[in-house]
């Protein structure tokens, strides 16, 4: 009797910590040297900076297997692909039948290994970047986790390497005609830098999680690594700014403008931005809230070389916002993506977040922020909702309280995930 109050005590006290695990605001992520890499596949940077870990996947035969024959059949496929370019890339990806066999070895090796299980409960979980694969069991959220950045690198060889589809061809293909000699050259260059350059590579996953960081190199958009890490370099001056900020002294913590993009290549700044900037501004000055937050990426037109967030923030300068006041967003590529972005950096950064902060922007796009469309489409294209409506104030302002669910990585938008 006394062995089972035990035990129903210490399964308690394992869920209650184990809750307490899912997601924290607090939590920062371990970025490492490739924030691309880091953004897109969090879990495997997490084992390529775990010397202890790596040595446990090395010495199991299954997953060096594995190695082995991805190895093996990258090598047939420089001398069998020939002019078929498609067939280059093909041979990189996982299969459904690898992707099961890595996870029924990983719990494996998980059950067996405390401190390979400790990486869902000390980092998956507080993370938040895989809570809609959440498992209990330690160990099957880690293969879980696995599943899903397999997922993300078979995305990005689909659509960098192969050249299928992207969920926006306007703005993220790959840009190549595929039946021309420039991409059968660049997709067979591809494939010998994967040879040469992973060659001594010995983990499960390093030859097709390499191969997928350079298919998005060839292609120019490294895009989730720009500007970071953040903190440390253009967010610097306002992150360190909130440490010392009394919120109560403003109606609101944060004014967001959702970015828009230009329509040509000369222009720094769309007329949207002007206006949108113009309008924030007069919040500002109103102390509607001490910072403002500008969202929007390198976007439209395709590969344009001007960052939204980057030139909305010079233009707050000039109207004399102080760089102390200003925060950046500068991966956002969509409308949902600016309330998603902006939510995790509120988390992040310590911003109140059990009130309303406010978007700033046209009437029609605070309409369309406000809307059931949004709504939907954020759980179309995320599987969930990154915010949700506070107030509406006016045809150009609306409140909104950020949700830590934003946290969760988008796999099939590896510019930003």
């Amino acid at each position: 009797m006394k062995k089972a109050i035990l035990f129903l005590v210490l399964q308690l006290f394992w869920s209650i910590s184990w809750s307490q695990n899912i997601p924290q605001a607090n939590y920062m992520p371990i970025i490492g040297e490739n924030p691309v890499l880091s953004k897109n596949v969090y879990f495997l940077s997490l084992l390529d900076q775990d010397p202890g870990i790596q040595e446990l996947l090395k010495k199991d035969p299954e997953l060096t297997e594995i190695t082995r024959h991805k190895f093996q059949v990258l090598s047939e496929s420089l001398t069998a692909c020939g002019k078929n370019a498609s067939c280059y890339p093909a041979a990189l990806g996982f299969s459904d039948q690898e992707i099961e066999l890595i996870s029924k070895r990983l719990i494996e090796l998980a059950n067996q290994n405390q401190h390979f299980s400790d990486l869902a409960t000390k980092h998956l979980a507080p993370s938040g970047m895989y809570q809609l694969i959440y498992s209990e069991d330690p160990a099957v959220f880690i293969a879980n986790a696995w599943t899903q950045d397999a997922t993300a690198i078979n995305h990005i060889i689909s659509v960098y390497g192969k050249g299928e589809k992207s969920n926006y061809p306007k703005i993220d293909s790959l840009g190549m005609n595929l039946n021309s000699s420039t991409y059968l050259a660049n997709i067979q260059a591809l494939s010998e830098l994967a040879k040469v350059k992973y060659e001594n590579a010995s983990l499960f996953y390093q030859l097709t999680l390499g191969y997928a960081m350079d298919a998005l190199a060839m292609a120019r958009f490294e895009r989730a690594g720009d500007f970071e890490p953040m903190m440390q370099l253009e967010n610097k001056a306002a992150f360190e700014a909130t440490k010392n900020t009394s919120w109560e002294e403003y109606e609101y913590p944060l004014i967001l403008i959702p970015g828009a993009g230009t329509d040509n290549y000369l222009d720094s700044l769309s007329s949207g931005g002007v206006i949108r900037c113009q309008l924030a501004y007069d919040a500002y000055k109103k102390k509607k809230a001490p910072f403002i937050l500008v969202s929007g990426g390198y976007v439209h037109p395709y590969k344009v070389l001007h960052n939204e967030a980057i030139e909305m923030k010079r233009y707050l300068l000039k109207l004399g916002v102080p760089e102390s006041a200003i925060l950046i967003d500068p991966h956002a590529r969509h409308t949902t993506t600016n309330m998603r972005n902006t939510a995790r950096i509120m988390f992040r950064y310590g911003f109140p977040t059990d009130r309303p902060s406010i978007t700033v922007t046209t009437p029609s796009q605070s309409a369309y922020i406000y809307s059931d469309l949004m709504h939907a489409r954020c759980m179309k294209e995320l599987g969930y909702h990154p915010y949700k409506n506070g107030k509406r104030i006016s045809s150009t302002i609306a409140e909104f309280f950020p949700l830590i669910s934003s946290f969760q990585i988008d796999t099939d938008e590896p510019l930003d995930p």
